[in-house]
């Protein structure tokens, strides 16, 4: 029985493997190079200007000892670290972020002995392939070599439908959009592709879109405020606003009342609807005051009677009807007819 990745202790497997190694300078290249002790991958250049010896010898010694780890006995203890390495790739779609990978199997978010000694394993290891990072993936591990060119399918397939939608769109939409370009592509596998991917990207509030949008990836508290008016799809106070912004964990700023305040007031994408009170202006809500909402409201209907007028302010303005009444009795601005209805003073 195969034992559970999280269950391996991958330090102490690469800590007796390369008890083979008897040269004492090539072990502790290996130990420095993968981070075995501190966590730390150190470069080429970094271990060469320690040893006093130039980065091609030091690349040297690397391959050397791992030449030797592979020809001896103690390579079998390998075994376990390999069965669970190719049921996680199997798993994941034979595709994983680099990140991702030695977090989950290691459990530690952070530089560590135990991710340096997984890195170890994956190198030495067949068939483990490293991707380097481009514009297009996060550097990944794969166990199989064609793999990213079925992810990179996927992905520009999933990108092209998220330009034409202009618009962030929910799990459930991925999940059934991506079946048209991947039938066969287990729901971990897709999650895994994305998560690679550098150009499509999750908020936080669960949504898809291209990465540089600010509704995915808010770069500052005026593009957080637009993304939680979007979400909330509903006018809110400043306060409130600032509330959602921080429980929402954009990152690790706060957002202050007073600073998002002063965002809604600059920004032309917010209107005032309210005391304190803000919508999106693609909403439909119009600027201005009452009174200026209620020339609007006349210039474009024409009459209308009282209860006509309040219904569309209130469509408008988050404010009292008695507000309404009071800046109808505006005659510089509006005249009352015998019929009940009013007119614009020309």
């Amino acid at each position: 029985m195969v034992k559970n990745q999280n269950t391996i202790k991958y330090g102490q497997l690469v800590s007796r493997a390369i008890g083979v190694i008897s040269n004492q300078r090539a072990k502790e290249i290996i130990k420095q190079r993968f981070g075995l002790e501190d966590g730390e991958r150190k470069t080429l250049e970094a271990i060469g200007q320690k040893h006093g010896i130039t980065r091609e010898r030091v690349r040297q010694i690397e391959e050397a000892a791992f030449s030797v780890l592979k020809k001896s006995d103690s390579f079998n203890l390998f075994k376990p670290a390999f069965h669970a390495l190719d049921n996680f790739f199997v798993q994941e779609g034979q595709l994983v972020r680099e990140e991702r990978l030695l977090s989950s199997l290691t459990n530690q978010e952070n530089p560590h002995p135990e991710r340096g000694a997984v890195f170890f394993i994956l190198t030495i290891g067949q068939p483990y392939e490293r991707f380097i990072g481009t514009n297009q993936f996060y550097t990944s591990w794969t166990n199989s070599k064609d793999i990213l060119n079925k992810a990179e399918r996927l992905i520009n397939f999933l990108i092209k439908d998220i330009e034409k939608k202009k618009q962030v769109i929910p799990v459930d939409y991925i999940l059934e959009i991506s079946k048209e370009a991947a039938p066969d592509l287990s729901k971990k596998a897709l999650f895994s592709y994305l998560d690679a991917s550098k150009q499509i990207d999750q908020n936080s509030f669960g949504q898809y879109g291209l990465s540089h949008w600010p509704e995915i990836n808010p770069r500052g508290v005026r593009d957080k405020t637009y993304l939680v008016f979007k979400k909330e799809n509903r006018p809110l106070h400043f306060r409130e606003v600032a509330e959602l912004i921080n429980q929402n964990n954009f990152d690790s700023r706060l957002a202050h009342p007073q600073t998002v305040h002063n965002e809604l007031i600059k920004d032309p994408r917010f209107v005032l609807v309210g005391r304190g009170t803000y919508a999106l202006t693609e909403w439909g809500y119009q600027s201005g005051t009452v009174q200026d909402i209620i020339r609007g409201i006349l210039k474009e209907n024409g009459f209308l009677t009282k209860d006509e007028i309040i219904r569309e302010v209130l469509k408008n303005r988050l404010v009292k009807e008695n507000t309404v009444l009071i800046n109808l009795q505006n005659r510089k601005n509006f005249i009352r007819r015998e019929d009940g209805k009013y007119l614009l003073v020309k």
